[in-house]
């Protein structure tokens, strides 16, 4: 479109300016609120988490150095109420149920196991609790339960470390066949860290007892 005169290229301004002004100018200050909203809001994650960090570490101070067990007990089973979706509560859940293990109770070492294995912020987290929950079920006779929570593992992660958690279970359960079985299979996937030093001997032991009851 061709205009005459700069008058009328002004009063054309004005017209798309009062149509389509509002809109744009809206647009941007959205576009502004979040651009600096997601920076504010990433601020505030940072001190949040920097605010945990110390935190956790004065609650780890009674443990390692004040040595004072009930009150590091309390204090963690508070920081983690109040901070349940963070890396540092899964941290120090897993020392809740080591001590709860020092003590005897492994009831309540399972559970503390049980929190950081559900609610953990990273993967290799997840494992190391799982794998410290079946050693503890299998230590109380849950031989049941520890088998159904390491059928809930998805995918090869850690998978000689299973195996061997399910041989063990199988052993203590008084099944030889599927212990060897178990054993085999995490000789077999020995590749996610040390494999345990008893385990040729088990399967030793266990292939000698297979070989006097099939000559039988």
């Amino acid at each position: 479109m061709e205009f005459e005169t700069e008058e009328q290229q002004v009063e054309a301004i004005k017209r798309w300016f009062k149509e389509y002004g509002t809109t744009i100018i809206a647009g941007l200050v959205l576009g502004l609120v979040g651009i600096f909203g997601y920076r504010y809001f990433d601020q505030q994650q940072e001190l949040s988490l920097a605010k945990a960090s110390d935190s956790y570490e004065a609650v780890m101070v009674l443990l390692t150095e004040q040595k004072d067990n009930d009150k590091f007990i309390s204090a963690a089973s508070a920081f983690n109420k109040e901070n349940p979706d963070i890396i540092y509560s899964n941290l120090l859940s897993l020392h809740l149920a080591k001590l709860a293990v020092s003590q005897d109770d492994l009831g309540t070492a399972a559970q503390h196991l049980r929190d950081a294995m559900n609610n953990a912020q990273h993967g290799t987290i997840e494992h190391i609790a799982r794998i410290r929950l079946v050693r503890t079920l299998i230590a109380q006779n849950e031989g049941d339960q520890a088998l159904a929570i390491i059928a809930e593992v998805v995918g090869d992660e850690y998978r000689s470390s299973y195996e061997m958690l399910r041989g063990d279970i199988w052993f203590a359960k008084g099944d030889r066949s599927r212990a060897n079985q178990a054993y085999a299979a995490a000789k077999e996937h020995g590749t996610d860290g040390p494999v345990s030093p008893n385990l040729e001997m088990l399967l030793t032991d266990l292939a000698d007892e297979t070989a006097v009851v099939d000559a039988k």
